[in-house]
Parts: C-alpha cells; sequence; structure tokens
C-alpha cells in the first residue's frame, strides 16, 4: 500500500500542490460547526443558527459551479486568489456582525458571499488529471487520496472547531478557518507548476455541455450519496441515544469515516481492470446492499450497529472513488472543475436534505425510522447507475478542444 501511495506523489510538485491544499480545504470541516457556535451564543436560537447555516450551504451549492466554471476558462491562481479573499473578507464581515448586534439579514447577507470560497479538493484532483491522465491507475490512486483526505477533513474539522470556540472564544472557529483557508489557498495557487493550463475552444466549436444524459446521470449520483450520507449521521445519534447514552454516539459517527479512510486507502492499491462502467455497477450493487437498514433488524445491539456502522462508511468510498472517476472520463476537459465542483456542492447539499429529513421523521416516527432513508439512497443510486449504464457507452467526448499554449503558438 505504502509502495503505490509513494510512487503517487513522486511526480514533481505534487507533495507541495498536495500540502498546500490540505491546509486550504481543512477550514470546511470547521465552517459548519463554527458559524452555529458563534450565531447560538449572539442570538441564544438553534433555529437562526441553523437559518445562517442552511443559507450558507445554499449559496455554497450556488457558487461551486460558477466559481468552478471560472477557473476552467482562466486557470485556477486568476480565480481561487480573488475568490477566497473575497469568501474571507465576507465570512469575517459575519463575525463582526454578529457580535456587534447588527440586524439579522446583514449576517445572511454577509455568510452568502462567503461561499465564494473555492473548492481546493476539486483543482487538486484537476492537478492529478493533468499528471496522470494517461495512467488510470494512478489517477485511481489519486481520487482514492484524495476522497481519504475529504473524510479525515470532514471528521478532524468539526472537533476542531469545538475545541478552539470552547477553550478561546465562539468566534475563534472561524477566524480560524480564515486564516488556514486564505494562507492555504495562496500557498496551493503559488504551485503554478502543476496547475492545468486552461482549455480553449478551437474556432467554429462549442464548449462542451454537461448537462447531457451520460453526464447528468453520472452527477445525479452526488446528491443521493450525500441524502444517504446525513441521513445516516442523524439516525445514528438518534438510534445510540435510544439504546444508550448520546455522549457515546460520536464514537459510532467516527466509524464511519474510519471505514471510508481504510477501504479508500486499500481500494486505491488495486490494479482494476475492465471498463469503469461496469465497475460502476458492481461497486453501486455493493454499496446498496450495505445499505439494507440492519438496525431495524438487530435491535439494540450496539456491537452489531457498531460493525453495520462501519460497513456503511467503507462502501461508500469506493462508490464515490469510482463514480468520480466515471465522472472524470465523461466530462469535457474545458469543463472539467465545473463539473467535479457540482459533485462538492451536490454532495453538500444532498446531506444537509439528509439531515433535516432524517431529523423530522426522528421527531414524528422515532430514531430508528430514519435508516429507512439510509437504505432508500442506496437503492436509488442503484436505480441511477442501471438508467444511466446504456448513456455511459456513448459518454466520450470529441477532441474538439486545443490548449491556451498551442493556441498562442498558433
Amino acid at each position: 500500500m505504502l509502495g503505490q501511495y509513494r510512487q503517487l506523489f513522486s511526480a514533481k510538485g505534487s507533495a507541495a500542490f498536495t500540502l498546500a491544499g490540505i491546509v486550504a480545504r481543512y477550514p470546511m470541516g470547521m465552517y459548519g460547526v463554527s458559524i452555529l457556535l458563534l450565531i447560538f451564543d449572539t442570538s441564544g436560537s438553534y433555529a437562526t443558527a441553523g437559518l445562517v447555516a442552511a443559507v450558507g450551504l445554499i449559496a455554497m451549492a450556488v457558487c461551486a459551479p460558477l466559481v468552478g466554471r471560472l477557473v476552467d476558462r482562466y486557470g485556477q491562481a486568476r480565480v481561487v486568489v480573488p475568490a477566497t479573499v473575497t469568501s474571507v473578507a465576507a465570512c469575517t464581515g459575519t463575525v463582526l456582525c454578529a457580535q456587534y448586534g447588527a440586524p439579522a439579514w446583514a449576517i445572511y447577507v454577509t455568510y452568502a458571499f462567503s461561499a465564494t470560497c473555492p473548492f481546493v479538493g476539486t483543482m487538486a484532483r484537476a492537478r492529478w488529471l493533468r499528471i496522470y491522465r494517461d495512467q488510470p491507475d494512478m489517477m485511481h490512486t489519486a481520487n482514492s487520496f484524495e476522497r481519504v483526505v475529504d473524510e479525515v477533513v470532514f471528521v478532524s474539522g468539526p472537533a476542531a472547531a469545538g475545541l478552539l470556540c470552547g477553550a478561546i472564544g465562539p468566534a475563534a472557529g472561524l477566524y480560524t478557518a480564515n486564516a488556514l483557508l486564505l494562507i492555504g489557498t495562496l500557498l496551493f495557487a503559488a504551485q503554478r507548476a502543476t496547475e492545468p493550463v486552461p482549455v480553449a475552444i478551437e474556432e467554429g466549436q462549442k464548449r462542451g455541455r454537461l448537462m447531457v444524459p451520460h453526464i447528468a446521470s453520472t452527477i445525479a449520483f452526488f446528491p443521493i450519496l450525500g441524502l444517504g450520507v446525513g441521513a445516516m449521521e442523524l439516525a445514528t445519534v438518534t438510534y445510540v441515544s435510544l439504546h444508550s447514552s448520546r455522549s457515546y454516539s460520536g464514537i459510532f459517527l467516527a466509524l464511519i469515516p474510519f471505514g471510508a479512510c481504510l477501504s479508500g486507502l486499500f481500494y486505491g492499491t488495486l490494479k482494476l481492470k475492465g471498463d469503469i462502467r461496469r465497475r460502476t455497477l458492481a461497486v453501486t450493487a455493493i454499496h446498496c446492499a450495505c445499505m439494507l437498514p440492519a438496525p431495524l433488524l438487530i435491535g439494540g445491539n450496539l456491537v452489531l450497529f457498531g460493525m453495520w456502522t462501519f460497513l456503511v462508511g467503507a462502501a461508500n468510498a469506493p462508490t464515490v472513488i469510482t463514480t468520480l472517476g466515471l465522472l472524470q472520463e465523461l466530462t469535457p476537459e474545458e469543463r472539467m472543475n465545473e463539473g467535479m465542483s457540482i459533485v462538492d456542492g451536490s454532495l453538500m447539499g444532498g446531506q444537509a436534505i439528509g439531515l433535516s429529513a432524517a431529523g423530522a421523521i426522528a421527531t414524528y416516527r422515532g430514531g430508528t425510522v430514519g435508516f429507512l432513508i439510509v437504505s432508500a439512497a442506496g437503492l436509488l443510486t442503484l436505480l441511477i447507475a442501471a438508467a444511466g449504464a446504456r448513456w455511459w457507452s456513448a459518454g466520450k467526448t470529441a477532441p474538439v478542444r486545443v490548449s491556451m499554449e498551442k493556441s498562442a503558438a498558433d
């Protein structure tokens, strides 16, 4: 396993942009908890805090593809620096508005503008694609590594934010996240040697389309996967609270990303053969089977429940990795960042919907019923795969593009 990842980082400049990218994307795991704690501390209302956080998620889902489109056209460094500065300034404005009693609309507006922060993980994947475009095995390993980084960020980030807010003050989480985002993004943008060259369109040609059946059916996976993750988190808390103590729920929540990290690392070392379309169908079928509502059958056995949560996480990582690889193969090169930004935004949006839906079900129907959403999400991904498979085989886009460098030379 170590040898495979050592080979991955043998490419010149790969370690530098990866380290900078980890610093820049770590705040993505901190913002949610930090804004909740700050707004609750200043307003005394969880409802207000949740609404502000929801506004931020919606704004991010809208902004992410727009920022990705600009990156595709003008390059990473030219876009991410002003986008990050805007985001940090707006988020700092949110903190000041909350602390000094500004009108509620000012908090919503400033936090919405903070959604311009770029998804550095998306741009890191684009750099790996530039380096290993003609080496599918290495690109598979790169996607697996990036998925593991995502899991680590979104597990440890909230904990770090909570500790900072508790030890220093309610604004400490957002201030720290802003500083990390700004420093990490500037360092990432400075790594110009590995930055993908923006793609120009040949004369008389149009930019490739994203909302065509073979691409749209692939993108559709991700909000459903996010829905399942969000519902799983909320349902796990309510299940553990019902059968033991809520204080233990963190242990079971941690088993999900722990399973995803281990399976993602192992999956990235496999030398996979065969067509990625068939592989997507296979991993989706396994994912669906693992999502079956085991808690409804095992009663209050927390040992079995812990094994199931680990299995759910372990099944999730290969599904995301393989589906993302399929999307990279199908998406036109000149719209790659935009396409992958839609993926990140839809995952977050789906997770928010899953949390809300499972919360409503837990309130009115009981905690364990929320696991039916998890199972439904697993089944829906399999149905999407079955429906989309007939389009994927025709999904290769024609090579109608030339690089900026070639255009300049011509």
